[in-house]
């Protein structure tokens, strides 16, 4: 059966006030070939936005199960599944294509242009940084507001830069953070590393870029034997995720349906690589071994003196990269306050993969062979 589509109303309602969803309400009448509305039917629709022209580049797509009225009628909320945030709406013009599918595969029902800018969402995506001072506020890429006197907003402890999730004692207060929201709405503060920009927090996602679930609630026999990306909490324990974020295997990672939002991708061993010898040049041999790298990646604090996450003694560690690397351990549910893992995408040996690894006992950074059913913590690279 072949369809047609009478768009209704493609519109933004999103408020400029923190409470406003970042969602565009869609309205639309599903006809069949004849022009007769199909009423009453669950339809599969895929939403796709390009950027530039109508076939221009992907930036943002999302699934979701529709229902028709008697009329034919159907409404959706796009971002619901995949955040919206991710669009850049400041440049270029944006293009909706709609397919929907009833059961025997996608049919291109049409392609119109976003006549309007998404005004709410941009001004979502502009960063605001007050000085140390506090009397200048910093608005985009440079624009300044200078505010006569101290700013209340001044009084926050000194020293104390909050992970985003609220935690405390995790990222650098005298570094610039920008941040970056996953497909599931995650918040994430970023830093920008020589000429990379590495999401400064842990991953904490439990659906792929296209909406899809990822596996989880594996029995410890199911974790070992699998071969589908699946993802769990260190110890199963819900209270590790903030800040520590979930553990993923690798088959998660290099997953078609992508783990990292759109523009981020899970880094290659090379470019892991980039990072190492960015911050120590004098990094050597094919491990990029350096002694000073990994304590420009660590959090700061030990848990004994109630000043970090580390277990003592931490050392060497300075955060002056801004990485932020916390000790999240890995599955099965070991060495948590000791050291952090992270994947790399880039496979060593069938079943076995690359990772990197920061210590309590010293400035290193740690080359590992991880088997690719091992639970990992995950870092997104911009792309």
């Amino acid at each position: 059966m072949r369809f047609t589509l009478t768009t209704l109303a493609l519109l933004v309602s999103a408020l400029i006030i923190a409470q406003a969803p970042d969602l565009i309400p869609y309205q639309a009448i599903a006809r069949n070939a004849a022009g007769e509305p199909i009423a009453i039917s669950t339809l599969n629709a895929r939403f796709t936005m390009h950027d530039g022209t109508a076939s221009g580049a992907v930036v943002w797509q999302e699934l979701q199960t529709v229902s028709t009225s008697a009329l034919g009628l159907f409404t959706a909320q796009l971002g619901s599944s995949v955040s919206l945030t991710n669009v850049n709406w400041e440049y270029g013009a944006k293009f909706m294509q709609v397919e929907l599918d009833l059961g025997s595969g996608f049919i291109d029902i049409g392609t119109q242009q976003l006549l309007s800018v998404p005004y709410a969402l941009h001004a979502g995506r502009v960063q605001l940084d007050v000085s140390v001072t506090g009397d200048t506020l910093f608005v985009g890429d440079g624009s300044f507001v200078v505010i006569p006197g101290v700013s209340v907003a001044n009084n926050f402890t000194t020293g104390t830069t909050l992970h985003s999730c609220g935690a405390p004692n995790v990222h650098n207060p005298d570094l610039t953070y920008g941040n970056m929201t996953d497909q599931e709405g995650n918040v994430y503060k970023t830093i920008a590393i020589g000429t990379q920009v590495w999401m400064a927090e842990n991953l904490n996602t439990s659906l792929y870029r296209n909406g899809d679930a990822i596996a989880t609630g594996l029995t410890n026999e199911e974790w070992a034997s699998t071969a589908v990306g699946a993802w769990m909490y260190y110890n199963n324990d819900p209270g590790y995720a903030c800040p520590y974020g979930k553990l993923y295997n690798w088959y998660a990672c290099v997953d078609t349906r992508q783990l990292c939002p759109l523009g981020w991708h899970v880094p290659s061993y090379e470019e892991w690589a980039m990072l190492i010898t960015f911050l120590d040049p004098t990094a050597e041999g094919f491990e990029n071994f350096s002694n000073i790298a990994g304590g420009m990646l660590k959090t700061t604090g030990t848990i004994e003196a109630a000043t970090g996450l580390w277990n003592s003694p931490n050392a060497d560690a300075t955060n002056s990269s801004g990485f932020s690397g916390i000790p999240g351990g890995f599955s099965p549910n070991a060495n948590m306050g000791n050291g952090g893992y992270w994947w790399s995408s880039s496979e060593y040996y069938t079943d076995t993969a690359w990772a990197r690894f920061l210590g309590t006992d010293g400035g290193y950074v740690g080359l590992y062979i991880n088997e690719e059913q091992d639970g990992l913590s995950v870092r997104c690279l911009k792309d």
